[in-house]
């Protein structure tokens, strides 16, 4: 009965005050305004990517007719899928490519990133759900909560109401819940916006049950935030220095924190340049089968080995057309190739990935945007899992290529041989499915495991602060 009035007393108190009602009209005003940039931004998106899929699609179908390995070299292209879920959670979809250009003998990086088109001073504050979740959402919080002890000890209510019979542990508690109603109230109309949106882009599928997983890892970080907003306001004895205590925090936690383990994770594991890059796999396909050269030193022996096996002594007496092979064979050792260079790379994202693993000990908040980047699919394991895909279709693709050039190019039909529109047309689609799988532990757990051990640790010292002895 106690607690129920504690609450009701203080709801009473924030509903009247003027200030927080326009703050929480802001934030509110805010996200609405940030979904609905976010969803109409992500149909524009959606429109211009099946346009895309499309046109490339009709471009390689009626290319005319031509040799297959010509054909290779005009490529194809692959486009990265829209997902609704980044409305709420962009993650580093704005920052890497949206579309992969498939070629024979190269394995590219996708290109034309979205957030090319943006200063470099908007995009820190460019206006997203995560964007106010992580930044605005718990100074709303601090301004809400930091005066709801402190407060009845500056005006003398604290020592009326032990005499009353109110106890501290009853009075912090009661203070905690009123923080935590007044911060799921202003969540509500987004979660409704959110499901919404999610069930009429997608339906009842794992996206909708993705973002309900989004909602209950933003509402554990709020209750970091109101855990330690009640917790200071518990300790100190004036308000002033609760809101520098509490401000501290969120720089810390949200600002300095990130950035400093962002910096740490890319000066420790620094990710070579392209030229750098491309230079390494150009020096290692020299020991290999080129394609286009059949008078190397590996092309040659690979040649060698063929008529060997087939018993003939020029390749004009072999039943395929041994150029088919030999690109066929050049694209493979290619891939294994291009593979070695692109696991490092990934192996050094990897180690990234295990520094922010540490620093999301230290910044609940950035534990947070790690866990809803994962759950929204749109961290840079998502990204990954896509290029792989792009990468296995194109090599499939190459193969079905050049086996038709192997296969058909023979005899009278070897000089001039051009495959026609049909063959083209029953070239595979690239269809990428995302994984269904929801999470990935290995992935998600250290961040997940990081952001609940805040939440019991801030818990733990509302508890504390609660049974704390008072002077007063």
């Amino acid at each position: 009965m106690i607690v129920r009035k504690i609450v009701s007393n203080e709801l009473t108190r924030l509903f009247r005050d003027r200030v927080v009602l326009a703050l929480a009209v802001t934030i509110l005003t805010l996200l609405v305004v940030s979904v609905l940039i976010g969803e109409r931004y992500y149909q524009q998106l959606s429109s211009a990517q099946s346009e895309a899929e499309y046109i490339s699609r009709l471009q390689w179908e009626q290319q005319g007719e031509k040799n297959p390995h010509s054909a290779a070299h005009y490529g194809t292209f692959a486009f990265k899928p829209v997902n609704v879920l980044m409305v709420f959670e962009p993650g580093v979809t704005r920052y890497t490519g949206v579309s992969l250009f498939l070629e024979g003998h190269r394995q590219n990086i996708a290109s034309n990133s979205l957030a090319e088109d943006l200063d470099a001073s908007l995009r820190f504050a460019e206006l997203t759900p995560s964007f106010i979740f992580t930044y605005l959402f718990p100074l709303f919080i601090i301004f809400a909560g930091f005066r709801m002890v402190v407060s009845e000890k500056e005006s003398g209510m604290y020592r009326f109401l032990m005499a009353q019979g109110v106890s501290r542990n009853q009075l912090v508690f009661g203070k905690t819940l009123a923080l935590w109603i007044v911060a799921a109230l202003l969540f509500l109309p987004f979660f409704v916006m959110g499901l919404l949106i999610t069930g009429l882009t997608s339906g009842v599928t794992s996206d909708m049950t993705r973002f309900m997983l989004l909602t209950l890892v933003w509402m554990g970080y709020f209750g970091v935030m109101i855990h330690l907003t009640i917790g200071v306001s518990s300790l100190v004895r004036h308000s002033g220095t609760a809101m520098v205590t509490l401000l501290a925090i969120w720089m810390l936690g949200s600002l300095l924190l990130p950035r400093l383990v962002t910096n740490a994770a890319a000066s420790r594991h620094t990710v070579p340049a392209t030229t750098e890059f491309y230079q390494a796999v150009r020096t290692d396909l020299t020991e290999g089968v080129d394609g286009h050269n059949p008078f190397s030193e590996h092309s040659l022996a690979f040649r060698d080995s063929v008529l060997s096996a087939h018993g003939v002594t020029d390749i004009n007496e072999l039943p395929f057309n041994f150029r088919g092979m030999m690109l066929q064979e050049a694209e493979e050792f290619e891939k294994r190739i291009y593979d070695m260079h692109f696991a490092r790379i990934h192996a050094i994202h990897d180690r990234q990935l295990a520094t922010f693993s540490m620093g999301s000990v230290l910044s609940p908040a950035l534990a947070m945007r790690l866990t809803a980047m994962n759950i929204a699919g749109t961290d840079i394991h998502a990204f990954r899992h896509f290029t792989q895909e792009a990468e296995a279709y194109r090599i499939n693709l190459m193969r079905e290529l050049n086996h038709d050039l192997r296969d058909n190019a023979v005899g009278d039909r070897a000089v001039g041989y051009v495959a026609g529109h049909d063959f083209f047309a029953d070239n595979p689609v690239f269809t990428y499915k995302r994984p269904s799988q929801l999470l990935s532990p290995l992935v998600t757990l250290p961040f997940m495991v990081s952001l609940f051990g805040w939440l019991m640790i801030s818990a733990g010292f509302v508890v504390m602060a609660a049974k704390k002895e008072e002077i007063v």
